[in-house]
């Protein structure tokens, strides 16, 4: 595994594919409000901290962690192991998070892409009070039918901004998603022009406040940047 090499790779991939939206958005005559750049969240659910630390040296800044135990494990490691590199690191929740699980996951992490829901929003709110701390929150909206997937209804998604907009430590920063999981591109791109539709709408109604659109994983992600991805959730490709 040289994950210096695929991080390389992948950053011409992206390369590759925002020339392709330049073109796109260009022909249909609109402005891409995600930006010119992309970020990379390396997925790291399979690996173990040591493998983080390595990524890090490789030049990943942002680590995506689904389950909120690996997360906690991984975080003291490093803190143990490496406090130097600690405050480098970004640690953000891109699984499925309950709300039993809110403690530790603001107490880790710098980001919760998957806020799915006004109850949530509100439990995370009053944690981050308890250790006077403001964390970044993506909403995740649903734009597949399948009924594996997570995330709010874009029609009830405009209700939870407003929430997480009246929250004290919540700092509203965009959207996520996950798309179906196809072989069949249209249905993949579907998904991702669902969420800047929305992101758009996000963004015009609140500004700059909302710079993130993350969507996109190992198999998907140059799609994902061609529809206006700016930040995307990589795994398996870089930790190969």
């Amino acid at each position: 595994m040289n994950i210096a090499d695929n991080l390389s790779y992948v950053n011409q991939e992206i390369a590759i594919a925002l020339e392709r939206r330049l073109e796109r958005f260009s022909a249909a005559g609109r402005e891409c409000l995600s930006g010119n750049t992309v970020e990379v969240a390396a997925a790291s659910k399979y690996v173990g901290a040591d493998t983080i630390i390595e990524g890090y040296k490789a030049g990943l800044r942002i680590f995506g962690e689904n389950k909120i135990q690996d997360l906690k494990s991984k975080y003291e490691f490093i803190k143990a192991a490496r406090p130097d590199i600690l405050n480098d690191i970004k640690f953000h929740v891109i699984g499925h998070l309950q709300t039993n699980k809110t403690r530790d996951a603001v107490q880790c992490a710098e980001m919760i892409q998957s806020v799915d829901s006004i109850k949530l929003a509100r439990i995370l709110n009053e944690q981050c009070e308890k250790i006077n701390k403001n964390i970044d929150a993506l909403i995740e909206i649903k734009t597949s039918t399948e009924n594996s997937k997570t995330g709010i209804e874009i029609n009830d998604a405009l209700e939870l901004a407003a929430e997480i907009k009246s929250l004290d430590r919540l700092q509203l920063r965009g959207v996520m998603t996950m798309a179906v999981f196809s072989d069949n591109a249209d249905e993949v791109r579907a998904c991702f022009v669902k969420a800047y539709d929305f992101f758009e709408t996000l963004k015009n109604k609140y500004g700059a406040c909302c710079r993130y659109l993350s969507m996109g994983m190992s198999d998907d992600f140059t799609l994902a940047v061609e529809c206006g991805a700016n930040m995307i959730r990589a795994g398996r490709i870089l930790f190969k």
